[in-house]
């Protein structure tokens, strides 16, 4: 793993309406194309826990950074629904024409809507430990409480070392095996790289992603059409109840779910990653 100087692992292409959105690319360059979207708040550097998997599976996996975080630019106003539009045309200008898409935790609904949106593009959508739209009261703290919360994680996050301090600090209050998946060689230094490139721009950007999640997406999951769709999720994930995942495998037409009963929020994609990759090759 390379959890050092995540400005200068990747690049960015420059969108038709002057944006950058910023990738980065593991696995096999000929392999089938698979973009990865993190988890929230965080950066395309997150897609390096399934990079092993990649090779091994001979899949192309490409991590991708949201607006306002790593190197894509701020998206004022930005819609969950705004986001296909910017993977169709990332993939377009990398000479992608089909590809699956994957997304863990706050990256699911991102995945989600590209399952919705553009469907003849995709191959495969997988949603790991995904989070779900929220009802009434949470949709509320979530417009309320990121602009309050997301800059003070920026202050622990502002650079790797001092956010892996931090991470091992909250490790104290995770289930098990999410402690255990920290301590695996590796993991605790990318995730405080991918939480502090995620704040690079500032904070603005993480934020108003926070508030998404609580607003109309625009679709729902029983209008995903798509014909290969994957979820995930540990049974004792603290962070995202796995009840929350039963209720989007039974809206979704089409829905392969895995459990995993000794799993948490984390552990799942840092154990299982080679069951997760094998789904798309």
């Amino acid at each position: 793993m390379k959890p050092d100087g995540g400005a200068d692992i990747g690049d960015v292409i420059r969108l038709a309406d002057g944006r950058t959105i910023g990738y980065v690319e593991y696995g096999d360059r000929d392999g089938r194309a698979l973009l990865y979207f993190h988890g929230h708040p965080g950066s395309r550097l997150e897609a390096e826990l399934l990079a092993p998997a990649a090779e091994d599976g001979g899949i192309r996996l490409l991590g991708v950074d949201r607006p306002g975080m790593g190197l894509s630019s701020y998206q004022p106003r930005r819609q969950l629904l705004d986001w296909p539009t910017d993977v169709a045309e990332l993939a377009d200008r990398l000479g992608i024409d089909r590809f699956s898409v994957v997304g863990v935790s706050g990256g699911g609904p991102h995945a989600a809507a590209c399952a919705y949106r553009i469907p003849g593009r995709l191959n495969a959508c997988g949603l790991v430990s995904t989070v779900g739209h929220l009802n009434p009261t949470m949709a509320l703290l979530a417009r309320t409480m990121p602009w309050v919360a997301t800059p003070l994680t920026r202050g622990l996050f502002a650079d790797a070392k001092r956010g892996q301090r931090w991470l091992r600090r909250f490790a104290h209050r995770w289930v098990e095996p999410d402690r255990q998946a920290l301590d695996q060689p590796g993991v605790a230094e990318l995730m405080a790289a991918t939480l502090a490139e995620a704040f690079r721009q500032g904070a603005r950007g993480p934020a108003h992603e926070g508030t998404l999640f609580g607003r109309p997406w625009g679709f729902t999951m029983r209008q995903i059409g798509l014909p290969r769709i994957y979820l995930w999720h540990g049974e004792l994930d603290r962070a995202i109840p796995v009840s929350a995942a039963h209720a989007i495998a039974d809206e979704l037409p089409h829905c392969e779910a895995t459990y995993y009963p000794h799993d948490g929020h984390i552990s799942l994609i840092v154990n299982h990653s080679g069951e997760l990759m094998a789904a798309f090759e």
